[in-house]
């Protein structure tokens, strides 16, 4: 999934204009209508126009697109919405429009959207007109499982806006209700639901399942059709980056096109007729064939190790120690990484060979190859690193490798947020220095989980940053040691003597306990909204990242945005004993075939047999261990170090795959 970078500004502007135009429009048409200066057939269509434009307005909001501050898409989604539909509340509009991201494309009873799309043809147009007597229908069906104050708010409004309907007729202004409000608003809805959610949805059922394939865009004529349908004509950019603000969605459309095509998105002109991707490659003279299809990216081929001499071993918390690597200028280029990237290092400890993946900690801008590591008990290298590893010892190291990365751009203004737990610092601390260093305008979140502050690494550091960048790196530490002394710091008699003294204090702040899925949530919901947010990185151990994944795609945070790494992945797989398929394995330009036992993973055959296949965690969380399928099928139990993207494209990692055919051929050098 491409990722479009685009910055929410802290307000939107266009959305500002968009309201306060919608605004003037109505009040000169109702003056229209009132002093009889103008016919029904001009102020009718203009009233309708309103609530078009006030639905993009509310529709913004709902999306938290309308700015960063989370107080003005509340204000401007209420403000909007009595243009829309009075006897409607925007926390209820917000439920219901957000169950349709979740469900596109289901049936109406899950996607509210879909009853403007079901039903034969000549129903079409009443559904449209009818489109918020269903939404009223769908939301009090599932009322009971709202949060109270929205069922509060939502009835208060429905009897405002019935009382006020009722005085307006018994005072003689039912024919000016009529014509002012609930005639063109009945035209604008029917508009809306045909442009927002039929245009861009019907007949798509059978790929509900893919987020590229659940919409629509429509190309052509977009000198007039854009302006006319504020963007909707690219629904899909909406759909897949739905905090994105209207006014963005051809540039993104145009900055990631390639991408978007590769994925085969359903494509429409303005008049209907579907296009495929090389259709439209050929009708925009991307390319000069119909056929031709931008190239799949290379996988990096597979490094070799190399020995490096320990520059220096310097302890740095309870339990745990830095490692700087002295790394020849022959192999500079080798070695040169991309924050949050790892190295493998391999060792001979106690007369056995262990493998062990380390992140970098330190910054590519600083020329220096450093990692942490921290003592686990029973860990044989963590031991031996943290008792006995001493400056002059060799390491053979693997090249950096991994796709834990953000690659800092000096133009960029990002909002970032980071959840790390304990040695999950590591790659957390490479990422943010050399980010928030590299783009002065971007802001980072830091939630750092320990148990104390003895034990925490990178403590004084991360104190340092936050106070050299003023303000940009705000940390909040969660101690789950309640005697931990950071807990009970008393403030300071001393006076401050500088303003930015006094307001370094507020870059760190000290929780009780651990940070759970209710915290998160209640971050989720005000300064962390994830509107706010371009990126989010999670590193610690798997219980928490599931959780804060699952917590974040509960608050439609795309896929996309969201970066993590494991301290570890699963556990080992038990292969049976039984005969299994034979394997073909290609690594280092070497090619062998070996038989693997029934339910053996790739990995565990090859080094069986003597392949020299690159490996460290073999619990599917490193990506050390990455091959291409060449021939016959392997299935995965886990993949966290793969992307979506790869797995189709046939990666795999061999640690967690098992072949499902009777031979299967796999190659590291591809």
């Amino acid at each position: 999934m491409p990722n479009p970078r685009i910055p929410l500004p802290v307000v939107s502007v266009p959305t500002v204009l968009l309201f306060t135009g919608g605004v003037m429009v109505w009040t000169g048409a109702t003056w229209l209508v009132v002093t009889e200066a103008a016919s029904l057939w001009v102020t009718m269509p203009l009233h309708a126009l309103v609530t078009f434009t006030m639905f993009t307005v509310l529709h913004e909001s709902t999306h938290h697109a309308a700015g960063q501050l989370t107080w003005v898409n509340e204000l401007l989604g209420r403000l909007a919405m009595p243009f829309v539909a009075s006897y409607g509340s925007f926390p209820l509009v917000r439920y219901i429009h957000l169950e349709h991201h979740r469900n596109t494309n289901e049936d109406a009873h899950t996607d509210p959207d879909a009853w403007t799309a079901h039903g034969p043809w000549w129903q079409l147009p009443l559904r449209w007109l009818t489109i918020d007597f269903w939404y009223a229908r769908f939301y009090v069906a599932r009322q009971r499982t709202r949060p109270r104050s929205e069922r509060i708010e939502t009835a208060a409004v429905v009897t405002l806006s019935l009382a006020a309907f009722a005085w307006l007729a018994a005072t003689g202004h039912g024919w000016e209700l009529l014509v002012i409000y609930l005639i063109p608003q009945r035209v604008g809805l029917a508009v809306l639901a045909w442009w927002f959610d039929w245009l861009p949805h019907h007949d798509l059922g059978a790929r509900r399942q893919d987020r590229f394939g659940a919409t629509r865009v429509r190309v052509g004529l977009e000198w007039l059709m854009t302006p006319i349908m504020l963007c909707q004509n690219y629904h899909l950019v909406h759909h897949l980056h739905p905090a994105i603000p209207f006014y963005r969605y051809l540039r993104i459309w145009k900055d990631n096109r390639d991408a978007y095509l590769a994925r085969d998105v359903p494509i429409a002109t303005a008049w209907g007729r579907e296009l495929t991707s090389s259709e439209y490659r050929e009708w925009r003279q991307l390319t000069g064939s119909l056929t031709e299809e931008p190239p799949a990216p290379q996988p990096p081929r597979p490094s070799l190790f190399h020995p490096l001499r320990v520059a220096e071993v310097r302890p740095l918390c309870e339990g745990a120690v830095t490692v700087t690597f002295d790394v020849p200028e022959r192999l500079r280029e080798t070695f040169r990484f991309t924050p949050g990237q790892h190295v493998v290092i391999r060792a001979e400890v106690d007369g056995e060979e262990v493998r062990r993946a380390y992140s970098i900690c330190s910054t590519p801008e600083s020329g220096v190859l450093r990692i942490a590591i921290k003592h686990q008990l029973g860990g044989a290298f963590s031991t031996f690193a943290t008792t006995e590893l001493a400056a002059g010892d060799v390491l053979d190291v693997l090249p950096p490798d991994g796709m834990f990365t953000l690659t800092p751009e000096p133009g960029r203004t990002g909002r970032y947020v980071a959840l790390a737990a304990g040695s999950g610092i590591t790659p957390i601390l490479s990422i943010l220095a050399s980010t928030l260093l590299t783009e002065p305008h971007s802001r980072a979140t830091l939630l750092y989980i320990n148990t104390s502050g003895a034990s925490t690494m990178f403590a004084d550091e991360l104190g340092g940053l936050a106070a050299r960048l003023g303000g940009r790196l705000h940390v909040v530490h969660y101690r789950t040691d309640e005697r931990d002394p950071d807990l009970r710091r008393q403030r300071t008699e001393k006076p401050f003597d500088t303003v930015g003294e006094a307001l370094a204090i507020s870059h760190e702040r000290y929780q009780r306990g651990r940070l759970d899925g209710i915290r998160l949530r209640a971050l989720l919901q005000a300064r962390l909204h994830p509107a706010k947010v371009d990126d989010w990185f999670l590193c610690g151990p798997r219980d928490l990242v599931d959780m804060a994944r699952r917590t974040l795609a509960d608050k439609d945070v795309p896929e996309e945005n969201v970066h993590f790494e494991l301290f570890q992945g699963a556990l080992p797989v038990r292969p049976s004993r039984r005969p299994g398929p034979v394997l073909t394995v290609t690594a280092g330009g070497k090619t062998a075939e070996i038989p693997a036992t029934a339910g053996e993973t790739v990995l565990s055959a090859a080094l069986r047999h003597g392949v020299d296949a690159p490996y460290a965690c073999v619990g599917g969380a490193c990506g050390t261990c990455r091959a291409s399928v060449v021939r016959g099928s392997a299935r995965m139990d886990v993949h966290y170090a793969l992307a979506a993207e790869e797995v189709a494209q046939g990666r795999i990692l061999t640690c967690r795959a098992v072949a499902t055919s009777d031979e299967l051929s796999v190659d590291y050098d591809r």
